[in-house]
Parts: C-alpha cells; sequence; structure tokens
C-alpha cells in the first residue's frame, strides 16, 4: 500500500511507489507542474480538460457530441439544441462544482450526500426509489438502506486507513463503490465519474477521463470489480491520468 501525497512536497504525489504506473504518473506530474504555467494557460488547459472529460464521459454511454458542440456549451455559445448537449452542460456544471469545492477547501475536499446530490444535478431527484440493476452477481442495496449505506462510504472516505491509499486508489474505489451502490435511478455511472474525480483533482491531477481506446478495458474492469477484483480499474484510471498528463504537456507546448 502507498502512502499519501507527501503534503510538504506537491509535485511528489507517492512517497515509495514501485509499480510502473505510479512512477509514470509521478513523472508526467512533475514535469506538468514543472512549466510553471501562466494563469493564462491554466485557463485553456482547464477548458481542454473539461471538453475532454464531457466527451469521453459521455461516449462511455454511447452518446455522440463533437468536442466543437462540446467547446460550444463550455463557451455559453448559442445555437447548441437538443438532448445530448444539455447533458454535456449539466456535465460541465457538475465537474466545476467539484474543481470549485477544491480550490476552496484543497486536500480537505470532502465527498458527502449534499455534494453527490448537486452533482447528480437533477433538480427535485432524491435517491433511488426502485430496486436497481443487478450488475454481475451483485444486487445493489435496497432504497431505505442507500442513506445509510451512503453513509457508511462516505464515513470511510475520510478515514486514515482510506488517505493513506494515493490518489488513483482513492478514485478507483470511490468510483467502483458508487456504480455498485446507485445511488440514483439513471445516471449513476456519469455522476461517479464526477464524484471519484474530486479525489484525482485534490491532489492536482485531472479528472477520470477514460478514452476511447479504453473503453472495452473499462467495462472489463467493472466486470472484475464484481468479482471484488479492484486492481484492473486502478491500473486503468492510472494509465487514463498519465495518458492525460502527457496530453496536457503536448497542450502547453503547441500553444
Amino acid at each position: 500500500m502507498h502512502r499519501p501525497p507527501n503534503r510538504s512536497a506537491p509535485n511528489i504525489l507517492f512517497e515509495h511507489g514501485t509499480s510502473e504506473w505510479v512512477r509514470r504518473v509521478s513523472e508526467k506530474h512533475k514535469q506538468l507542474a514543472s512549466l510553471k504555467l501562466t494563469s493564462g494557460q491554466r485557463d485553456l488547459l482547464q477548458r481542454w480538460t473539461e471538453i475532454e472529460f464531457v466527451h469521453s464521459s459521455l461516449a462511455l454511454e454511447g452518446i455522440t457530441l463533437d468536442r466543437q458542440q462540446i467547446s460550444q456549451l463550455i463557451s455559453n455559445e448559442p445555437n447548441v439544441e437538443g438532448d445530448a448537449p444539455k447533458v454535456a452542460a449539466a456535465l460541465v456544471t457538475s465537474l466545476r462544482k467539484v474543481a470549485a469545492l477544491v480550490r476552496e477547501k484543497s486536500k480537505n475536499a470532502e465527498l458527502t450526500r449534499e455534494l453527490l446530490l448537486e452533482i447528480h444535478g437533477a433538480p427535485g431527484v432524491g435517491l433511488r426509489r426502485g430496486p436497481g440493476t443487478i450488475s454481475g452477481s451483485l444486487l445493489p442495496p435496497a432504497p431505505n438502506h442507500l442513506p445509510a449505506v451512503l453513509e457508511s462510504a462516505f464515513q470511510w472516505y475520510t478515514a486514515d486507513s482510506f488517505a493513506e491509499l494515493n490518489p488513483i486508489e482513492q478514485s478507483a474505489l470511490v468510483l467502483l463503490r458508487l456504480i455498485e451502490i446507485q445511488p440514483f435511478e439513471k445516471d449513476n455511472q456519469r455522476t461517479a465519474l464526477v464524484a471519484a474525480s474530486l479525489y484525482t483533482l485534490r491532489s492536482d491531477l485531472p479528472p477520470l477521463i477514460i478514452n476511447a481506446q479504453m473503453k472495452a478495458e473499462y467495462f472489463l474492469a467493472l466486470d472484475e470489480a464484481t468479482r471484488m477484483n479492484t486492481k484492473p480499474m486502478v491500473e486503468l484510471l492510472a494509465r487514463a491520468i498519465a495518458d492525460i498528463l502527457d496530453e496536457s504537456i503536448q497542450q502547453v507546448s503547441r500553444r
């Protein structure tokens, strides 16, 4: 088990990581930090990251929306109509809520029931009232048990044992647990991706962006998690984070 980030050295994510994926994420993170971005560069990079997050999250659901349309939404430009753009706009809003919380509270940003409801973003819609969908051999908790199950999860996310995990392990476990619990009637995956991104963002890493080439692997990792094997998802997210850091460096260099 790897130790939490060294708070006295913000550019070092893992103190004693030995695996290849930990090394690569740390290396790319330090490389990006060494570029000493201007506020303008940070804004452009944030915009690009938001576009990639929305594009990849919707693609996992089979929703096709090109990056230009997403860019228009982020810029609040007119003439973007249809159900998919509305979904994308809500997703951008949710990600920005999490990012704003991280800017305000840094490492102390926490996932709560109230934040999860905000991230889900459907006014007046509460927790799931139906039975949910069986995933593998796992049956989600009954609706009357949801508040207690979620509260237990949120408490674990603030426990010392959870803090000892590195941020990618944390995000993987949060993602998998929320998808397993199915807090809402629908849209649980996109909500879970935003919520889990809290744990990468508060360590100055990008949100969870699963590119098209990783889509099949992602669903295999979800399936493995139903058999209590979380390693494939942890490693997949680590590769995804390393890739997006690499692309971020290229984005800055090109500009």
